[in-house]
């Protein structure tokens, strides 16, 4: 059975990717998407923008109603954020020095 994932979805993951610098690998653990279905999906983003992301077959390209969907998804972001922000701890940065490498890098 093949997965269908919204264009929400697939922009919210590309955004991820292209953004926020979190690896495919840390993506695929916490969303459980292939590596493999996220370059896809980063390819036709960068080539075909937004309409790159709409599936031919748009069974589930609909905007989601599902307000508790979404919040699933929020916290699932937010708990890769903080496990990305754990492991810069354990590396040796205290949080003023990753607040000064975030402010470097945007």
């Amino acid at each position: 059975m093949v997965n269908q994932y919204s264009v929400d979805f697939k922009l919210k993951m590309v955004k991820m990717i292209l953004n926020e610098n979190i690896s495919k690998r840390e993506i695929e653990r916490t969303y459980k998407v292939s590596r493999k279905a996220q370059r896809q999906w980063v390819h036709k983003y960068e080539t075909e923008g937004i309409s790159g992301l709409v599936s031919k077959r748009k069974i589930r390209d609909k905007i989601p109603t599902d307000l508790e969907e979404e919040s699933v998804d929020a916290l699932k972001h937010e708990i890769l954020l903080l496990k990305i922000e754990i492991e810069r701890l354990k590396r040796g940065y205290n949080s003023e020095d990753a607040k000064y490498l975030k402010k470097k890098i945007s």
